[in-house]
């Protein structure tokens, strides 16, 4: 007995916190959702120092009166639903009646609101979740909520935190997907004090897309035919040909005006572009799905970001023959030209076969097994201990050595040859640059931005010849000469994609080795033409390495099978 006790309300507030409010980024979310569903048509929001030291939202909308305003602050209480069958029909954006108390037990928390019929207006003080005070406040029709000092009671949920540009980039990210999501509101966002973006009330998504992504993220799209199906209204952007990214991350569904993520979406638009783009990458697309609020469930994440559909076929149907039609369309005849309309496939460049320095010492990479082949220490000795019989597949070169057939991957060899090469002269300082024609101004996602800011210095140490260009723009004048032929966007986000998914910040020697393994995995051979010559040189450029027999990410680059193993093969 007595090992049972029910919690304080404080602590309660507490752990329902810890499920709401994640991050900054997710009080953004939750508040600018109440603006919404309270009907505002101009919403701005402030933040500082990341959205720790303040977070502050103000809207035009409906306002409540003093007694609304306190019971808005206890836990549950909502004015979106009145009972269990209401969770099925839900059409708001909130609706559990958490986001605020929880909010307010974990900050220094300020609500000013007023019903525009009210003459005066409720302005209600909260530290960690205990009311302060609560007065009259002649503030204008609506209501703001100000959020400071977030975590403050709760250090041990502070220090988890990552660093104050990426909660920034949460941030922005955030209210770039609700902007998108809600272009019928008016919104502005403020960081530090100053202009981040402001986007104008408009009915037309286009518009809302490129005040927000900008013309040439826009130029990448195209309309689909706005579709129903089975009860599903599927109508937005998706892709050109060839539009991609390694990730999802402009990749925007909004289902009923809620930003959501949902696999089966993102399955049918992989489905859609399986011919229209390289494997590994995603598609760009702003859909908005319309369907009936019984068909889905968005009760089942604290945060409300993901959904559990009735019938996912139906939605993956829906979205693949949306896309599937758009992409048909334009590949007719009588399709506009368009600048971004250029082959999906580009031929590869042949890889460089500049001497490689000798006495660099290069780990062995974990976890490979290395041909048994012994060889003369001497590259042209080694390479004339082979005879070359011919090529396979377009991609791996036959030879008949001392001790049986090796088998040599050209793409391994060649991300070998050019590591080894980029490290040295990384390491000197003395890594060959490719001037553009004309700079190029990349706009990004603020994610990738904060990214490519913090790690500015390495990438220039590679080849990338960047520098920021305001807001989340930067101006690329030349490429690592490896990577010249290579369209310029796409090749800083494949390196930059690889990087970030070792978790490597910084400048130091390990981010570096890691962008060389990057440039050179990107900047490999993709098939290789069989011609004697051409292939005796690239045997040559590998045996002069300091490793041959791996690719940087530790594969084999030459397989063996000895004659006595053909002869047992072969029952002998």
């Amino acid at each position: 007995m007595g090992k049972i006790r029910l919690l304080t309300d404080e602590v309660a507030s507490q752990v329902a916190a810890g499920e709401v409010v994640e991050r900054p980024a997710s009080v953004v979310k939750e508040l600018v959702e109440n603006s919404i569903d309270a009907g505002a048509r101009r919403i701005r929001v402030e933040f500082a120092r990341g959205g720790t030291q303040l977070i502050r939202i103000e809207d035009d909308g409906s306002g409540m009166d003093r007694e609304d305003a306190l019971l808005s602050l206890e836990r549950h209480a909502t004015s979106k639903i009145r009972s269990a069958a209401d969770l099925a029909d839900v059409g708001t954006m909130g609706f559990r009646g958490e986001a605020l108390p929880s909010i307010a037990s974990v900050s220094r928390f300020r609500l000013v609101t007023r019903p525009s019929e009210a003459d005066v207006g409720t302005e209600i003080q909260i530290s960690g979740g205990k009311i302060e005070s609560v007065v009259d406040s002649g503030g204008a029709p609506g209501t703001s909520v100000e959020v400071r000092s977030l975590f403050f009671n709760l250090p041990a949920r502070k220090k988890f935190l990552r660093g104050e540009e990426t909660e920034a980039a949460h941030i922005l990210q955030q209210m770039q997907s609700l902007a998108i999501a809600h272009p019928d509101v008016a919104m502005k966002l403020m960081r530090d004090g100053r202009l981040v973006w402001q986007a104008a009330a408009t009915n037309d998504d286009e518009v809302r897309i490129r005040d927000l992504l900008g013309a040439d993220f826009t130029a990448r799209l195209m309309p689909i035919e706005s579709t129903e199906d089975n009860g599903i209204r599927i109508e937005g952007f998706v892709a050109k040909p060839g539009e991609g990214r390694p990730d999802r991350e402009l990749q925007f569904v909004i289902l009923n005006r809620r930003v959501v993520q949902c696999p089966a979406v993102f399955q049918s638009l992989r489905e859609a572009y399986s011919g229209a783009l390289p494997k590994g990458r995603h598609p760009l697309a702003v859909l908005r799905i319309s369907m009936n609020p019984l068909a889905f469930d968005c009760n089942v994440h604290p945060a409300k970001r993901e959904v559990r559909l009735h019938r996912p076929d139906l939605v993956r149907q829906a979205v693949y023959t949306a896309a599937k039609r758009a992409l048909d369309a334009f590949r007719t005849p009588i399709a506009a030209p368009s600048k971004m309309d250029r082959p999906l496939h580009r031929e590869e460049p042949p890889v460089s076969v500049s001497p490689t320095p000798q006495h660099v010492s290069f780990p062995l990479p974990p976890h490979i097994e290395l041909p048994s082949m012994s060889l003369p220490s001497k590259p042209d000795e080694a390479v004339d201990a082979f005879r070359l019989v011919g090529g396979l597949g377009g991609r791996w070169i036959l030879m008949e050595g001392a001790e049986g057939l090796v088998l040599l991957d050209t793409r391994a060899a060649s991300e070998r040859i050019l590591f080894e090469g980029l490290r040295w002269e990384a390491g000197m300082g003395q890594v060959g640059s490719q001037q553009l024609l004309m700079p190029e101004i990349i706009e990004l996602t603020s994610k990738d931005a904060v990214w490519i800011s913090e790690n500015l210095s390495a990438l220039q140490a590679v080849g990338f010849l960047l520098e920021p260009f305001g807001g989340c723009s930067f101006k690329v004048e030349g490429l690592p000469t490896c990577l010249s032929q290579r369209d310029a966007r796409t090749a800083l986000l494949d390196v930059c994609e690889t990087l970030r998914s070792t978790g490597l910040v910084g400048s130091g020697q390990p981010v570096l080795d890691a962008l060389v393994r990057s440039v050179s995995r990107i900047a490999a051979i993709n098939g290789f033409k069989y011609e004697e010559s051409s292939a005796r040189r690239l045997v040559r450029e590998l045996l002069k390495c300091e490793l041959p027999y791996a690719c940087p990410q530790g594969r084999p680059t030459m397989i063996q099978w000895s004659f006595h193993e053909l002869d047992r093969k072969f029952g002998r």
